[in-house]
C-alpha cells in the first residue's frame, strides 16, 4: 500500500496509521516560512517530515517514532525521496527524546484516541492510543522548541479542550487555530492548533470545509493541498 504525491511516494503497509486526508491537510497547512530546523514527533511513515522537506527548502527535519517497523519504512520513504540528506529519523519514545539543538517548528499528529474504542490490531492500537500520557507529548515539545518557535498538532474537536488545558499547563500559548468541517452542514471534526512560548497579540482563527455539496473536494481544500496531490488523483 502507498500514496503517490507529486514529488515523493509514501509506502505505509508497515505502519499502523495510514496516509489520510487529515494528515495531508495538516502537513499542507502548517506555516513553514523561515523554518530551519523542524521536528516530527511520532513520524509514522514519515509523511509529515517529507511534506515539510518539500515545502521548506532550507529546513533540516528530524523525526522519531517508537515503532521499529514504522521507522524502518519511513527511512525507506526518505531514501527514495528528493531530500534524504535533510531528514533524519530515529526509533525513540517521546518520553526519552532529546535534541542538542532546539527546533523552530514542531509538528505532531498524536495518538489522540486514548481511552477510545480498542483496535483489533495491537500496532494500530499503539499508534492510536499511545503508550504514554498526553502530557508527555507536551513536555517533549516544551523542552525541544526554541523560544520563538511554534508547535502544531491536529486533534479531533472532542479532545481539543483536554489537550489545550495540558498545553497551557506546560506554558504554551495558543496562537493559531483551524477548525475543519467534512461538509458545510456538519460540525467541525478536527482542529489544527499552533502553540508558542510567549503570548500572541491576537489568536488567528480560521475554518476549512473539505468537501463540497456534491461530495468532491472543495476549492479551498484543493488550493491548500495542491502541492501534494497528483493532477487528477483523488480530485
Amino acid at each position: 500500500m502507498g500514496f503517490q504525491c507529486r514529488q515523493f511516494y509514501i509506502k505505509d503497509d508497515q505502519c499502523a496509521m495510514k496516509v489520510s486526508t487529515d494528515s495531508l491537510l495538516f502537513g499542507s497547512y502548517v506555516p513553514v516560512a523561515g523554518v530551519k530546523r523542524a521536528l516530527d514527533m511520532g513520524t509514522g511513515s514519515g509523511l509529515l517530515a517529507l511534506m515539510l522537506a518539500q515545502r521548506a527548502a532550507q529546513a533540516y527535519i528530524d523525526g522519531f517514532d517508537a515503532d521499529a517497523a514504522a521507522i524502518a519504512q519511513a527511512r525507506q520513504n526518505v531514501l527514495t525521496s528528493p531530500w534524504p540528506e535533510r531528514i533524519q529519523l530515529e526509533q525513540q519514545c517521546v518520553s526519552a527524546w532529546q535534541s542538542p539543538q532546539p527546533y523552530d517548528l514542531i509538528v505532531c499528529n498524536p495518538p489522540y484516541f486514548a481511552n477510545h474504542l480498542a483496535s483489533a490490531q495491537d500496532a494500530r492500537a499503539l499508534a492510536r492510543q499511545g503508550e504514554v500520557a498526553p502530557s508527555a507529548w507536551l513536555k517533549c515539545a516544551a523542552r525541544s522548541l526554541c523560544d520563538t518557535g511554534t508547535f502544531y498538532w491536529v486533534l479531533p474537536t472532542h479532545q481539543a479542550e483536554q489537550w489545550q488545558a495540558l498545553a497551557e499547563a506546560e506554558g504554551f500559548y495558543l496562537g493559531n487555530e483551524l477548525r475543519v468541517q467534512t461538509t458545510v452542514k456538519k460540525k467541525p471534526k478536527l482542529v489544527v492548533q499552533g502553540w508558542q512560548l510567549s503570548a500572541p497579540q491576537n489568536i488567528v482563527r480560521e475554518a476549512l470545509v473539505i468537501h463540497a455539496e456534491d461530495g468532491s473536494y472543495s476549492e479551498a481544500y484543493r488550493r491548500l493541498t495542491g502541492e501534494f496531490y497528483l493532477a487528477g488523483q483523488n480530485f
